[in-house]
């Protein structure tokens, strides 16, 4: 019998007492990120556009003997290895593989090209690997019971830096743009939160992205979209640079570790741009959206 895939539970709710001595298992895995290169087992890699255009990654799997970590109760029976893919801008996400641990399990689970095209081609994909309990179990104090609940994970992070991971992106239909204020067909809003010139913990944002719901759903896996997301992503930053101004205006030097510092980075040629020229920037909107659509190749996705 098969048994459908759930996502699995928040990390910060770990309820799990029992698996506690499971949680590493993975933790030795790597990924290789191009045919032929060697295997890291390193979680975040800064990628440039040449880097995506080569992309061929690969998951190496390192597990620790399940007989030093299986839970009392639990058998390799009741548990799966899973690979997933997420992509937060698209809103997707993919099982890539899964394996049940009383298998043969691979040594690599590669990432098809196909896959990995509808995953935003690579460009800020998270891949997690996972061991997940496979079965409905009843519920006990301590131990996982739902399908997907996880026991050990391992997740790899590919970032872009021409289009860093500053925002979160939220759908809204006719009826939640206006319930927000906006007509019906808005294409998309930007809300600025702030921060932008702090350092950031993986996987939070300085802005929310809304975007309407119908031509989220037109960009996902067609020509238009992949004509469309730097276009988008050139108008979303520029729209976070201007709203962010006044934070960062009046700084003496750029955090290093901040997501200002990444941009500033990015904008420069050989060397990054000072505050004193992406105010000047800011001062004109349109010479700043020419700079982002050449970083982010707008003229060459069309």
């Amino acid at each position: 019998m098969s048994v459908a895939w759930h996502r699995t539970e928040p990390r910060d709710v770990r309820p799990f007492f029992e698996t506690a001595n499971a949680e590493n298992a993975l933790d030795d895995s790597g990924i290789r990120l191009f045919a032929n290169g060697d295997t890291f087992e390193d979680t975040s890699f800064d990628l440039d556009e040449i880097d995506f255009q080569k992309l061929e990654p690969s998951v190496h799997i390192t597990l620790v003997e399940p007989s030093l970590w299986m839970p009392e109760g639990l058998s390799i029976d009741d548990i799966e290895l899973v690979l997933i893919g997420r992509h937060s801008f698209l809103k997707r996400a993919e099982v890539v593989a899964r394996y049940p641990l009383s298998g043969e399990l691979p040594a690599d689970i590669p990432v098809q090209p196909d896959l990995l095209e509808r995953l935003g081609g690579g460009r800020n994909l998270l891949l997690t690997l996972a061991l997940c309990l496979s079965t409905d179990r009843e519920p006990t104090p301590g131990t996982p019971f739902v399908p997907g609940h996880w026991l050990a994970r391992k997740a790899f992070l590919l970032r872009s830096r021409t289009m860093p991971a500053l925002f979160d992106l939220q759908t809204r239909t006719d009826e939640a743009w206006i319930a927000a204020g906006y007509p019906a067909k808005t294409f998309f809003a930007v809300d600025y939160a702030g921060g932008i010139a702090g350092e950031m913990e993986d996987g939070s944002s300085v802005a929310t992205v809304h975007i309407h719901i119908d031509a989220h759903n037109k960009m996902i896996g067609s020509p238009i979209g992949d004509a469309l997301q730097p276009m988008l992503a050139a108008e979303i930053i520029l729209s976070i640079m201007l709203d962010s101004v006044d934070e960062w205006k009046d700084l003496e030097t750029i955090d290093s570790s901040s997501p200002l510092a990444t941009l500033a980075k990015q904008l420069g040629d050989a060397e990054p741009l000072g505050l004193d020229d992406l105010k000047k920037l800011c001062a004109r909107p349109s010479k700043l959206r020419a700079i982002l659509q050449d970083r982010l190749s707008v003229v060459r996705a069309l």
